[in-house]
């Protein structure tokens, strides 16, 4: 049995050309043939958008695609971060006294301004964000675990963003297409930027594993490592001072 699936992508020209109706296109471009139009008043639901495009959001229809895909992610990536600690709290205990931990070789250290641009050509700098507490996690396109290193703070990020939380992404590839296509539709919601100034090397970040920085508004590490309880816990100390 074939199969034909097609998937049409709208784009709103004008305010006044969505007043009227949306063109729907064969394909994912806008140069793709128009099959048709629709309007508010038809009744559509969007099931699935490819790679994260959709090409205009005057309808109903795309807002609410939206709207359900967003939260589908936050749900996701709050699942995902309350397994980790589930997974590291069940973890067995050694016999005996745990020995201390030892601290990153980062904390303390200031991290130095930096900036880049991101996948939009947008201008993004470490001391824009202005911040009272800044994560700036380190990933890479070509590891799956550092990625999700990533995904992982979203939870954070939307429960403390209006508390002072600011959020950067640092590629570790330099060239900045590859963010986008690596992500997807699960881009978190703060800029990702390619490292282009050796920025992984000078913190010691392995490129399998990423790694996450947490800065005080002065941009001093006080905490760094992987997701998880020292990240969040250092966080609430930070938002929580006068």
């Amino acid at each position: 049995m074939q199969i034909l699936l097609l998937f049409a992508f709208l784009q709103a020209a004008s305010l006044r050309a969505a007043s009227i109706g949306e063109p729907l296109r064969s394909g994912c471009s806008v140069e793709s043939g128009r099959i048709g139009t629709v309007s508010p008043s038809d009744r559509v639901k969007v099931l699935l958008s490819v790679a994260g495009y959709v090409l205009g959001s005057a309808l109903p229809a795309i807002g609410e695609f939206d709207r359900q895909r967003e939260k589908a992610s936050i749900a996701a990536t709050e699942a995902q971060a309350r397994l980790a600690l589930e997974q590291a709290a069940a973890a067995p205990k050694s016999a005996g006294a745990e020995p201390e931990t030892p601290k990153d070789p980062s904390v303390s250290r200031q991290f130095k301004d930096f900036s880049g641009r991101d996948a939009h050509g947008k201008l993004i700098s470490l001391s824009g964000l202005r911040g009272r507490a800044t994560l700036v996690t380190f990933w890479s396109p070509t590891s799956s675990q550092s990625q999700i290193e990533l995904l992982r703070a979203m939870p954070l990020y939307y429960q403390f963003y209006k508390k002072g939380l600011a959020a950067v992404g640092i590629s570790m590839d330099p060239r900045g297409n590859r963010i986008d296509d690596a992500l997807g539709d699960q881009a978190p919601p703060w800029p990702q930027i390619p490292d282009q100034s050796g920025l992984a090397a000078r913190y010691d970040v392995d490129p399998r594993l990423g790694k996450t920085f947490v800065l005080d508004a002065s941009h001093k590490v006080v905490a760094a490592g992987p997701m998880g309880p020292e990240i969040e816990k250092a966080i609430r100390e930070l938002l929580a001072a006068p």
